[in-house]
């Protein structure tokens, strides 16, 4: 019923979407897709693929515009496509109807995914990969991971580096491999300040987000070899500084998006931390779940991107532990020990 009213909301305003572009009102739900529209007809509308191959680097939603042949709600139709296909992979995730029922509550009041169809965005590919990926992570279908990769590749090239690493920091048959996680940060925090002189547009990428004192703080600390001190620090204060951009400027139109998207992101994680202060008491596919969660940033976050959209996906591999946990007792679901699926 949610996706055949989604359904119903895109043929409705199918029509005034693409005004909603061009006049910045979509900034109420997504945070760059005027520049995604402009860019299109500005510098690739009348462009080949063969004239400009940088399209295939530069950005999945102007690449996507230009295999619709510039038809804005082709390519919003195929976004809620994708979304209805991903909930229902997550769906097969949970043996119960009232597993399933809270998985689906979480994605939609996620503004990241109930949002995705409304505008040219990425974050729809990285929370779709996110849940393609958990499938992998409970299921053991490989099929799902290479989907998750490449819809990751959709998103943002680092994410897809992030989902790589989980292969093994996280691997779905075997404990954490936390020592790796640790050995990695020392690596990053020894090769970090050399990168970030020898590519600054790695950190920058125009992506700065008004980093201000705390920004400023992070990448002191980082290019002093301490990324390994100060991850922990960054990944949790990267969370609520949306919140309290709306607090400070409420007149921003994407501000009140992004500071719900700060809360619900608060929602899953504080609890998650706290099952994992009971291991034994946790199924060990709710355990890796919430540790890919706090680990699948490690390879990004030395950059100095200061806006959590950008690591926002681990949201679903949280949901989908505590849905795991409190609404549907994962240590009964038929996980083959030899971490194939065979159904």
């Amino acid at each position: 019923m949610a996706l055949l009213a989604l359904l119903a909301v895109w043929y409705v305003a199918k029509d005034n979407l693409r005004e909603a572009h061009l006049d910045d009102t979509i900034y109420y739900f997504a945070s760059d897709a005027p520049v995604y529209l402009n860019a299109y007809e500005v510098l690739y509308a009348d462009a080949t693929l063969a004239e400009r191959p940088e399209l295939f680097l530069v950005g999945s939603p102007i690449l996507f515009m230009k295999l619709a042949g510039g038809n804005l709600s082709i390519v919003l139709f195929c976004q809620l496509l994708l979304m209805a296909i991903s909930l229902r992979v997550g769906c097969n995730c949970f043996r119960m109807q009232r597993g399933r029922n809270a998985f689906m509550l979480g994605a939609f009041v996620f503004p990241y995914f109930l949002f995705g169809f409304v505008s040219l965005n990425k974050e729809v590919f990285a929370m779709c990969s996110a849940i393609f990926f958990s499938s992998y992570m409970i299921r053991g279908k490989w099929a799902h991971a290479v989907i998750a990769l490449v819809l990751a590749m959709c998103a943002r090239y680092y994410m897809l580096a992030a989902l790589l690493s989980l292969f093994f920091f996280v691997p779905r048959t075997r404990e954490p491999r936390l020592g790796w996680v640790v050995a990695t940060l020392l690596a990053i925090s020894i090769m970090a300040p050399i990168a970030k002189n020898l590519i600054p547009q790695y950190s920058s990428e125009g992506l700065l987000d008004a980093p201000g004192f705390a920004g400023i703080l992070f990448s002191q600390v980082i290019d002093s070899f301490g990324y390994i001190v100060i991850y922990p620090i960054k990944y949790l204060a990267l969370i609520p500084l949306r919140a309290y951009s709306y607090v400070i400027d409420p007149t921003r139109l994407a501000n009140a998006m992004e500071g719900w998207v700060s809360i619900m992101t608060f929602a899953v994680l504080i609890p998650s931390l706290l099952l994992l202060r009971h291991k034994r008491k946790v199924d060990p596919i709710v355990r890796r779940l919430i540790i890919a969660a706090l680990v699948a940033p490690v390879l990004l976050m030395w950059s100095e991107i200061m806006h959590w959209r950008y690591y926002s996906f681990v949201y679903f591999f949280l949901l989908f532990a505590l849905v795991l946990h409190y609404r549907d007792h994962p240590a009964k679901q038929r996980v083959p020990a030899d971490g194939l699926s065979h159904a």
